[in-house]
């Protein structure tokens, strides 16, 4: 009988994530993101963050020298792993429009 469930498909990158953590000291973490291809993004870091924290996550690419620019997240639902280490659901921070955009003359 041929498996009819479908599996969630994820894809890994080697990251480098930076933040302020909940002591307020800021730190550069090498870790390793999941992306869900339901678009659903995972990382798990060393140190604990609070709810929406804002991160910046730089894909380390070792075929390019360029190096890629940071990305904002926001992290959401963090988890403790059973390595004692903390997961979180990242959410894509949006630009917000500029003062000028917002104001009506």
């Amino acid at each position: 009988m041929p498996m009819s469930s479908h599996l969630p498909v994820l894809s890994t990158y080697h990251v480098e994530v930076s933040g302020w953590d909940t002591s307020h000291s800021f730190f550069v973490e090498k870790a390793e993101l999941e992306w869900s291809e339901e678009g659903a993004k995972r990382v798990v870091l060393g140190r604990e963050l609070r709810e929406g924290a804002i991160l910046f996550v730089r894909l380390l690419q070792s075929i390019s020298p360029d190096r890629s620019h940071p990305v904002p997240y926001e992290t959401q639902q963090a988890t403790r792993t059973e390595e004692r280490r903390w997961q979180f659901r990242l959410r894509q921070m949006q630009p917000r429009p500029s003062r000028s955009e917002d104001s009506t003359l």
